[in-house]
């Protein structure tokens, strides 16, 4: 409303328009009452100026303008759906698409609004210019709905909601993306870098680990793997062929697990050719060799190979070949002798790889000389000519053979002569202008490319003579398969020498070479030739050899010979008395014979059950060609039975079976022999017919028994005539042992016996057990002890039942079976009172109970320590092993602790104590000196303490006698010594001492006496002047003590004299100041000595004894010393020590240098 209505009242409003892009208004209506208008058919998304103007009586009025244009619009449509995209524990993430209607405005924004569970209200959360929006800090498990509204210029439009959303983790199954890595495979170029990024979905976020092949990848600076929230990246840097291989990946979180395998190839140049290079074949001027490819081709295949070589006085490589397909090369235009060396490398689309080098190879002829050929044999003999034919050499050494020469000499010539003028092609030759009867020997040479072979063999010598007549025409007699068996007549004319033998040769048929069938000489006018081939056609002819050396031209050939059997089956011819069963006596022969027909000749066993039969001693097997024997010595029933004799060639088989009946004593009756019904004074005993009668059927059983306890047989029944028997009048309590015996009515006596097994008892239920002894009780245990009953029924105890009864209770329950005479029963309750009793048990039943005198309340014993030694002195041998076992009781078990001497023992692996509930055992093992002694043990538990003193005595040779020896008194023909026991007796007592003397001028001791039984002795019969040295030894039961000397080695002896005088020492009394001297000077020490006897004498320089060295020299006479240095050094400063000792004691005196 205007706020000048103009002093008249405001009749109405006209409204105008105008489109923003226009300058002219139109009228929208002229007759407004309201300060409000609703402008309709406006075009929408135009934008509008609109003016207003008041009109009252007196006119219109000045118009009110909008300042901006207005878009003509209204509020958008919602958007089509609100979307759930992600929830996890405290947010959750929307997205939704634009409206399909904005209105006809731009929208400007979207509201987010949420409600919980349970509420009516709406609340606010955040506007948004995006189509998404994440919601956070939400409540966990609160369930909640939200809605979106979009917003233009002209409003909000109505709410879209989403779904209702529980706000909790999500679970999902990790997942791997592997869309980037075709075939899951990534291919490289060794030191190129691999970085493989696989994207990883799952939540909660999965943990990926990566392997090698099936070993966890071993993360270096050069191969490492990274895991991000969104992906795994596996980074390979420089990398080599060696990292190609599977490389297996797993996802895994709290859903699942699922796993992908990654392929990485990394490619190369090839690794060298597989070697060696092998050479296949060398000549004169080329070379064939070959090569395996290469284990490692560098992951693609190898494209070719480069061939190189070198004379090996040359160090330049030439190139033979660069595109070489195969792993074979033949190298040419070699030059013949000269030695060369072949390289070949592989090469695949990588590049080259490294080089395979061969050995050393010398371009010549692949061949040798031939071998010898074979030792010629003279064929063909006249006075003047002989033919000689020989086999080629076993090698040709790799060339063909050109021919051979052939040699010849006189047998008792040295000298070989060429008598083929030229090359011999073929193996025959004919030697002429032979003197008549002369006797000659041949050899041949053969040669090749390579030159001429070593000789032949020669051939034997033979003598130029005419030849001898041919033999007759060869006949077979028999034909196998493998063998020909042939027989001809003599020459007619034997040449005028006697026929030495004959050769047989055979050829195969159609077109073989004569060949020698036999390999030693054949005397006879027959000869089996044999290895021959089975349905091969053969023939057959013989050459005559005479003494004269002549040999005859071959036989007629015999007809052709086919080699096969004539194949007849076997048929066995008996006697007639074989055809009945053979009866005999046991030890008699008997005697088996057959005669056996058939081609070829038929192999024959003798067979009994299925067991084949051997010759023996005893059973004696005889087979030649066509008939058999079989004699059987000593006969037994067990010889009876069929006996099988069984020929067999290619035509078949024939079989003939003997019975044998052998009449003898029965087996024994099959057992087991077994006793039932057993009472106090019987029994019934069964048993089962003998397996074997003896031929004849049982008549009757002889039963007999023993006592157990007794050796003699005693008959119970002599004629039983069933297996059965009732045996009665047996004494109670006894055990028997019986048997039983066949016997057949032929009187061939009584066999073997079966006896029962086990000794049979007549007994009855046993007594019940003797008194029973509490032993032990604790808060859930008992342990008790019985003695045996006083009679057992007559039967071993098989046991003992245990039996108890709680307190209240009327029932009794076993609660042991025990075989031994006590029982712990475990299980109770603290602080019931039992009631126990105890049956025996034998095989006939179990006794009457015996009952413990009073009940038993279970709880545990409280006893103090107390130990139940017998002694408490223990020897042993010393080396022997001690063990001390020391028994005590205590409740609860005491703690035990062992000391030695006042200290704690020390355990070791040879002393040492161990203790189990009531018992300590201490073990010494080898004991020795250092054993003996006081041990004290001790116990201690919640009742008290208890303690022992054991003494351990080691039984040995004593220690040595305790010196010094003193010398109590000395005259001109005795001295007195006397020492004390030793420290150590050795655990028994000293018997006696065994003392010696020496006259120091020899080596030699004797013994003063052996059984001084004091501490002293006075040795007479001395020489006067003489120096003497005493040694003691102490002996007990165990043996002698190590010696005590009367001085030690390096002192003076004692001299039997009427007076004993100290040493003394007289020195220059410049001696008793420090005497100086320069580094590289010599000094010297001197000194008078005296006493009675005359005294030993010792330099010394601190704790050491000093000796003639190459500076230092020592002289000392009777009476005088004196020491000298040369050359002195630093190290000659300090002390020097003069000591003079006799038996009347020692004296020193010390004197000092100083450099």
């Amino acid at each position: 409303m205007p706020l000048i209505d103009g002093g008249s009242r405001i009749t109405n409003y006209i409204v105008e328009k105008r489109e923003s892009t226009r300058k002219a208004y139109s009228t929208v209506t002229t007759n407004c009452q309201k300060c409000s208008f609703r402008i309709p058919n406006l075009v929408e998304g135009c934008e509008y100026y609109f003016r207003v103007l008041a009109e009252n009586e007196f006119g219109i009025g000045e118009p009110a303008e909008t300042a901006e244009p207005v878009r003509a619009s209204e509020a958008p449509s919602p958007p089509e759906s609100l979307n759930i995209m992600d929830v996890t524990r405290n947010s959750v993430s929307l997205a939704w698409p634009k409206p399909e209607h904005d209105g006809g405005s731009k929208i400007t924004g979207y509201v987010i609004e949420a409600q919980r569970k349970g509420t009516n209200q709406w609340a606010h959360i955040t506007t948004v210019k995006t189509l998404d929006c994440i919601v956070k800090n939400l409540t966990e498990n609160e369930e909640y709905t939200f809605q979106v509204m979009a917003v233009n210029s002209a409003g909000r439009s109505a709410p879209r909601e989403s779904r209702p959303v529980i706000i909790k983790e999500q679970m999902m199954l990790p997942e791997f993306d592997l869309r980037g890595i075709y075939q899951k495979t990534v291919i490289a170029k060794a030191g190129d870098n691999i970085k493989i990024e696989i994207p990883v979905l799952g939540r909660p976020r999965p943990t990926v680990t990566w392997k090698k092949e099936d070993q966890m990848l071993k993360q270096t600076q050069r191969v490492n793997y990274e895991n991000t929230a969104t992906a795994t990246i596996l980074t390979i840097n420089e990398c080599t062929r060696s990292d190609s291989g599977q490389y297996p990946l797993s996802a895994k979180n709290i859903v699942g697990e699922v796993s992908e395998v990654i392929t990485v190839q990394v490619h190369d140049i090839p690794g060298p050719p597989t070697g060696p290079i092998k050479f296949d074949e060398i000549s004169s001027d080329f070379v064939t060799f070959s090569w395996q490819p290469p284990l490692n081709d560098g992951g693609v295949p190898i494209s070719n190979y480069v061939v190189e070589m070198r004379q090996t006085d040359s160090t330049t490589w030439t190139e033979l070949a660069t595109t070489v397909i195969r792993t074979i090369f033949k190298a040419t235009r070699l030059t013949t002798g000269v030695e060369y060396q072949f390289r070949v490398k592989a090469q695949n689309r990588y590049g080259i790889g490294p080089a395979i080098t061969s050995e050393s190879v010398v371009a010549n002829y692949p061949f040798k000389v031939p071998g010898p050929p074979g030792t010629p044999q003279v064929t063909a003999v006249t006075k003047e000519t002989m033919t000689i034919s020989w086999n080629e050499p076993v090698t040709d050494g790799g060339s063909p053979i050109l021919g051979y020469h052939v040699e010849r000499k006189e047998r008792n010539s040295i000298l070989w002569q060429t008598v083929s003028k030229m090359l011999v092609s073929g193996n025959i030759f004919k030697s002429t202008g032979l003197t008549d009867g002369i006797a000659y020997e041949f050899r041949v040479i053969a040669e090749n490319l390579a030159g001429k072979s070593k000789p032949s063999k020669p051939s034997e010598p033979v003598f130029a003579l005419d030849p001898i007549d041919p033999p007759g025409k060869p006949i077979p007699l028999n034909i196998t398969r493998h063998a020909v068996t042939l027989k001809w007549t003599k020459p007619e004319y034997n040449g005028g020498f006697k026929i030495t033998g004959y050769t047989v040769e055979k050829r195969d048929l159609p077109n073989g070479r004569w060949l020698k069938a036999n390999f030693s000489n054949i005397l006879e006018t027959e000869f089996t030739v044999s290895g021959l081939t089975e349905d091969a056609a053969y023939e057959f002819r013989v050459i005559a050899r005479n003494a004269g050396g002549a040999v005859s031209q071959p036989s007629e050939p015999s007809d052709a010979i086919t080699c096969r059997d004539d194949i007849e089956a076997p048929k066995i011819k008996v006697d007639a008395k074989y055809k009945d069963t053979l009866v005999l006596k046991a030890g008699e022969v008997f005697r088996l014979e057959a005669d056996v027909s058939g081609r070829p000749p038929p192999s024959m066993t003798w067979t009994k059950g299925e067991k084949e039969l051997e010759d023996t001693a005893k059973l004696e097997i005889k087979i030649a060609d066509f008939s058999t024997v079989l004699i059987n010595k000593d006969s037994s029933r067990r010889d009876g039975g069929a006996y099988t004799l069984t020929a067999t060639n290619p035509g078949g088989f024939a079989k003939h079976i003997f019975n044998v009946k052998v009449l003898d004593r029965p087996g024994p009756p099959e057992g087991p022999l077994a006793a039932s019904e057993v009472t106090a004074e019987k029994c019934v005993l069964s048993w089962l017919p003998p397996l074997d009668d003896g031929g004849a059927k049982i008549d009757h059983y002889v039963v007999e028994k023993r006592e157990t306890s007794r050796l003699a047989w005693t008959a119970v029944a002599t004629e039983v005539p069933l297996t059965k028997l009732k045996v009665t009048k047996l004494l109670k309590g006894n055990e028997y042992v019986f048997r039983v015996m066949a016997v057949n009515k032929y009187g061939y006596g009584i066999g073997l016996p079966v006896e029962t097994s086990e000794s049979v008892k007549v007994s009855e239920r046993p007594l019940p057990p003797g008194k029973i002894t509490l032993l032990d009780v604790t808060r859930n245990s008992v342990s008790l002890s019985w003695e045996k009953p006083e009679h057992d029924g007559g039967s071993r105890i098989l046991g003992y039942i245990v039996e108890m009864q709680s307190k209240g209770s009327e029932k009794w329950s076993t609660c042991a079976t025990v075989k031994v005479t006590e029982a712990t029963i475990t299980g109770l309750i603290q602080g019931e009172e039992y009631t126990f009793r105890v049956s025996a048990q034998n095989e006939k039943g179990i006794s009457d109970p015996r009952q413990l005198g009073i009940p038993v309340v279970a709880k545990d014993l409280v006893i103090p320590p107390a130990f139940k030694l017998l002694f408490t002195t223990f020897s042993v041998l010393a080396g022997e092993d001690l063990k001390v076992d020391v028994p005590f009781v205590g409740r609860p078990k005491p703690a035990v602790f062992w000391h030695k001497d006042n200290v704690a023992l020390k355990q070791t692996t040879r002393v040492n104590a161990e203790s189990s509930e009531n018992i300590t055992v201490l073990t010494i093992k080898e004991a020795c000196r250092e054993d003996v002694g006081a041990y004290l043990v001790k116990l201690t538990n919640s009742a008290g303490e208890a303690t022992e003193t054991l003494n351990i005595v080691v039984l040995d040779k004593p220690g040595p006698p305790t010196g010094p020896v003193k010398v109590d008194e000395v005259t001109a023909d005795s001295i007195t010594i006397s020492w004390e026991p030793p420290k150590y007796d050795g655990g028994s007592s000293i018997n006696n001492y065994i003392v010696e003397k020496r006259d120091t001028s020899t080596t030699t001791w004797q013994i003063v006496s052996a059984t001084v039984a004091r501490t002293t002795i006075k040795a007479c019969r001395l020489k006067t002047g003489c120096e003497y040295q005493f040694r003691i030894t102490a002996e007990n039961r165990y043996g002698k003590s190590t010696y005590l000397t009367s001085e030690p080695i390096s002192s003076g002896a004692i001299t039997a004299r009427d007076e004993v005088e100290p040493p003394h020492i007289s020195m220059d009394p410049k001696y008793k100041d420090t005497i100086v001297v320069h580094a590289g000077e010599s000094f010297k020490l001197e000194a008078d000595v005296h006493g009675k006897p005359i005294p030993s004498i010792q330099w010394l320089k601190g704790d050491r004894e000093l000796t003639n060295t190459a500076r230092m020299e020592i002289k000392s006479t009777d009476f005088a010393t004196s020491l000298s240095v040369k050359e002195a050094i630093r190290v000659d400063s300090g002390q020097y020590i003069l000591l003079a000792k006799n038996v009347a004691g020692p004296v020193e005196i010390t004197g000092v240098t100083a450099e």
